[in-house]
């Protein structure tokens, strides 16, 4: 574990904690970072579930122990955190026939947006109270030299006004008589507020319905909230922590804890953190795009009879730009933009939406200008601080304020991404073309769950055939879906959508349980076996377990590894340490590697050199110059290259009889022993109810198929 950060540390906690732990989240272990007194359980190297069990079993009062225990297993506080980033348990201890109040206080250190560290500090409360009612006395005004204010949102009158009364003293009170009328009020004066006390029974709005709505939009989110309660339940409290809440005060009321629980969590936020820190990019001074959302809705929302448009910027290639000429100047690039699209955006919002990407929402009465915007942005990247920068932009015109604003901006991004690869085209519209293609892949993704649950993805069989011996050599497995009502959607439809989500893992299990079962039904036959290699995607390859799910798989339909080797694309198999490992885990366990669509563009020798395979095979784009001089040498090259590294050579999509000839008579000039297997152009569909199309069963005691 690397060493700790106190200047961190304390800027989380504050000084005053007797004892403060640190728990490294990769390995879980407890680390004293401070320790007074020593507590049961917190240990040197102490596993974290185990040390809090132990510390709840010594020093927690008994009815507090079940709540604590849900509350603070691991997994519950990391997901806290990351909604949260720090929050306060109180409990009761009894020690000597004493019961005092305890409270711990939750905080974490992230790396990149991850929660590396978890901070923990704890207290007692009754020493706590005296010490925050001295420090009040002295911290009353804000370093603003105005008063901090407190929103109470609570139904009944006279809890509001106890409360209020308990506060007025010393905070500007703000009120509200439900949920709905405190979020309305929030959202207007968010800047301000520095803490809410929220009742969880109310009408219109309740406790739970205001946590959840705060927490949607992240500006309102970083007011800290204390739910205000008088069922003492257990359940209400942890769902209140899950929405958000920091911290509990029980009816009726105890002054002393109201006002140093207030005082504490107020403290804690404003050493943590700013306002601005939440709303500006650092780099480039634009709002974040949490703030944006934010802010347009409040635009849109209030300026009703007005046209909005959206447009987003976006810099072509921005990586080879920082691999270029270094990360500085790559700042400084996206500097420029952002002052540059300031300038043309008169009226409206802009953000710094994603790493180089640029969004403006404003408002216009006059139609856009596409000769005006093309001038604008040929100015913009002729006096860029780098040459030959290409910009683009996507723009959704008079946009549908109904809808919600990620939605909005997702448009605008559609239609730069449209032109993304273009170089002759700079500006997008979004069409409802655009929208027809996007609901039809958010149609696709409803209907995947169901798709495998009825089968809907047939496996075809590519055969591959040995130019030596003109035998079927073995078959790739294809993915076909064809819906219930017979429609047939191509793979270059969905493959890349679902790799894009992510669905595409649970896809490469179906087919590769498919070709496993098709397999075991033909030894059962005592029918002949060859090897049906089955494509693994890049997702699929760093999906945790997916080494040992295949070998399951395998077992269970008790065939060998040989008959179902594994294919990775070229470009999923680029050399890297992870990627070694884990191929290095299917040779291990028995598979066969094969190298797919390699020459395609993403071509590493290191891969080859490294990783274990037994097959490469050449892409298309290859096969397609065969018959021409350059192309044959290209091709020839490879082959010997493969043949040089112990390992056989298949060439994809052989189409014509010119490249089957060109294929053979170099076969036959090398008097090459290797497989040179090839793929015909026959896609022979695997129907589980025949145990295979008939046309390629046949051609496995013959010489062709079909």
């Amino acid at each position: 574990m690397r060493d700790f950060d106190s200047n961190r540390i304390y800027e989380i906690l504050g000084e005053e904690f007797k004892n403060i732990y640190i728990v490294d989240c990769k390995t879980q272990q407890i680390h004293a970072f401070k320790e007074t007194d020593v507590l049961p359980g917190f240990s040197a190297h102490m596993l974290y579930n185990d040390a809090m069990n132990q510390y709840i079993d010594h020093c927690v009062y008994e009815k507090n122990r079940d709540m604590l225990r849900i509350a603070l297993s691991f997994n519950s506080l990391y997901t806290r955190l990351e909604n949260a980033g720090h929050f306060n348990i109180h409990y009761q201890s009894k020690t000597d026939s004493e019961i005092h109040f305890m409270y711990t206080h939750f905080g974490c250190i992230k790396d990149h947006d991850k929660i590396t560290q978890i901070v923990i500090g704890f207290a007692n409360e009754d020493l706590d109270i005296r010490r925050n009612n001295l420090d009040m006395i002295n911290n009353v005004i804000t370093p603003s030299g105005l008063r901090r204010k407190v929103l109470i949102v609570e139904d009944n009158e006279l809890n509001r006004e106890m409360l209020k009364a308990t506060l007025e003293d010393e905070y500007d009170v703000l009120e509200a008589v439900n949920g709905e009328d405190g979020l309305q009020i929030l959202s207007q004066n968010y800047k301000d507020i520095s803490i809410i006390l929220l009742d969880v029974v109310m009408p219109v709005c309740d406790g739970f319905e205001f946590l959840t709505r705060q927490k949607s939009d992240s500006l309102l989110a970083s007011v800290p909230v204390i739910v205000t309660t008088g069922n003492n339940s257990q359940e209400d409290e942890l769902k209140c922590l899950g929405l958000g809440a920091v911290d509990f005060i029980t009816k009726p009321y105890n002054t002393r804890i109201v006002m140093s629980r207030i005082d504490s969590v107020i403290k804690l936020r404003e050493s943590s953190m700013t306002l601005a820190a939440i709303e500006k990019d650092e780099l480039t001074g634009l709002y974040t795009r949490q703030a944006f959302y934010h802010h347009a809705r409040t635009l849109t929302n209030f300026m009703t009879d007005e046209i909005f448009n959206i447009v987003v910027l976006d810099v072509a290639d921005f990586k080879l730009i920082n691999g270029t000429y270094g990360t500085k100047k790559g700042n400084e690039v996206l500097i420029y933009l952002a002052n540059a699209f300031k300038y043309y955006i008169k009226n409206g919002l802009l953000t710094r939406y994603e790493g180089d990407q640029i969004l403006a929402l404003f408002h216009s009465k006059e139609k856009i200008d596409v000769d005006r915007i093309e001038n604008n942005l040929n100015k913009i990247m002729e006096e860029a601080p780098i040459p030959n920068i290409r910009v683009k932009l996507g723009i959704y015109e008079n946009v549908d304020t109904s809808l919600q604003i990620p939605i909005m901006c997702d448009r605008a991004l559609m239609a730069v991404k449209s032109i993304s690869k273009d170089f002759k085209q700079n500006i997008a519209f979004f069409t409802q073309e655009m929208n027809q293609k996007l609901l039809a892949q958010r149609q696709m993704e409803n209907d995947f769950k169901d798709a495998i649950k009825n089968r809907e993805f047939v496996v075809y069989f590519q055969p591959k055939y040995d130019v030596s011996s003109e035998q079927i050599v073995g078959a790739e497995a294809l993915v076909r879906w064809q819906k219930e009502d017979g429609t047939l959607i191509s793979p270059g439809l969905f493959i890349p959508l679902f790799e894009s989500d992510g669905l595409v893992v649970q896809l490469d299990e179906y087919v590769f349980e498919t070709v496993c079962r098709f397999q075991k039904d033909r030894m059962k036959q005592g029918l002949p076996i060859l090897p049906i290699s089955v494509n693994l995607s890049r997702a699929s390859i760093h999906f945790s377990d997916v080494v040992q799910r295949y070998v399951n798989i395998i077992k269970e339909n008790e065939i060998p590894f040989g008959c179902v080797p594994i294919e990775l694309t070229e470009s999923a198999a680029l050399y890297s340490q992870q990627i070694l490992e884990i191929t290095n885990q299917m040779v291990n366990a028995g598979f066969k590697l094969h190298m797919d669509d390699f020459g395609s563009g993403y071509s590493s020798l290191t891969t080859l050199n490294e990783l274990k395979f037994t097959t490469v095979k050449l892409d298309k784009s290859l096969i397609d110059y065969i018959a021409k001089p350059r192309g044959m040498k290209i091709v020839r090259q490879t082959i010997d290259l493969g043949h040089g590294l112990d390992m056989k050579v298949v060439a994809e999509g052989v189409e014509t009889k010119e490249q089957r000839d060109c294929w053979r008579a170099y076969a036959n000039k090398n008097n090459s022993s290797e497989y040179h297997k090839i793929k015909s152009g026959c896609d022979c569909e695997y129907d589980k109810s025949k145990f295979g199309c008939e046309r390629w069963l046949r051609s496995l005691h013959t010489s062709t198929c079909g």
